[in-house]
């Protein structure tokens, strides 16, 4: 596997950050995955304006151009021999002194990394669904941007895994929905869509907007907020987006049974399509 670090493509066993990097020691730092099919990660365009975003957000400089970041990611598909998968791109503080001030870290560190892209056979059978212990995602302030410390994400997902889930349901202190372990939540009520946002807690997703836009074409209601999760328990129907696998549809949450919503079926089959032409 060839990787990009700061300038050089390397194999991965010989890719090196520095132990004083501050996204290693404290989380300091912005990712981004994005899906990629025949050559052309999707939604590129939104994914590098958040990007961008988060860095700015987090006041660290980012020297490359999209033109240049778009060659780096060429020049992995060539040297991996392949055009399809999951790139993925991450931007730490880099290294610095001891301590949480920022002040003398540097330069940043910049890894852009392509992986095989993820079975689709479970997530075509839906998931099974657990509640996770966890309540809240973190400060709601960095909802909008993808930093690296995704604590709460991990302690979700390592309770779907001891449940044997595909995925695990995050609340807030409230007791509201908020997101996946890994990605946005959908639901259905009535004839409208929920999906928390950003003001709930929950990452500002590239493909949950792509979803809701798509939705909202359609003609359908999509509402961005939450709710209890009583009331999502009765929904018509629940599915989650993410940026490897596109929306997935939930069949069981907490060991009962969810209804399929009729609509699915057509959503993902506009997501197929808009993956080979977008």
């Amino acid at each position: 596997m060839m990787v990009f670090l700061n300038g050089r493509f390397l194999p991965v066993g010989e890719a090196r950050v520095s132990a004083l990097d501050r996204g290693f020691l404290y989380g300091d730092g912005i990712f981004e995955t994005l899906r990629v099919v025949d050559g052309r990660p999707f939604l590129a365009a939104e994914h590098l304006r958040r990007f961008r975003a988060g860095a700015a957000f987090l006041g660290i400089p980012l020297a490359w151009s999209d033109a240049e970041l778009a060659g780096v990611w060429q020049e992995l598909f060539r040297l991996s021999h392949t055009r399809d998968g999951v790139l993925r791109m991450t931007l730490s503080r880099g290294p610095g002194p001891r301590g949480y001030s920022p002040r003398g870290a540097g330069p940043p560190t910049l890894l852009v990394t392509l992986h095989p892209a993820p079975p689709t056979t479970g997530a075509a059978a839906g998931w099974r669904v657990v509640t996770s212990r966890i309540r809240g995602t973190g400060p709601r302030m960095l909802a909008p941007y993808k930093v690296c410390n995704r604590l709460p994400q991990i302690l979700a997902r390592a309770d779907a895994d001891a449940a044997g889930a595909d995925e695990a349901l995050i609340l807030d202190e409230a007791g509201r929905v908020v997101e996946g372990a890994s990605a946005n939540v959908f639901w259905v009520t009535g004839d409208e869509l929920w999906s928390p946002g950003p003001c709930e807690g929950a990452l500002d997703g590239i493909t949950r907007r792509w979803v809701a836009d798509h939705c909202r074409k359609r003609g359908w209601t999509v509402r961005e907020g939450t709710l209890p999760l009583e009331q999502v328990r009765h929904a018509q129907g629940l599915f989650f987006t993410l940026s490897s696998l596109g929306p997935v549809e939930a069949r069981e949450l907490d060991g009962r049974p969810l209804p399929r919503w009729p609509g699915f079926a057509e959503l993902r089959s506009a997501y197929e399509a808009a993956l080979r032409t977008l």
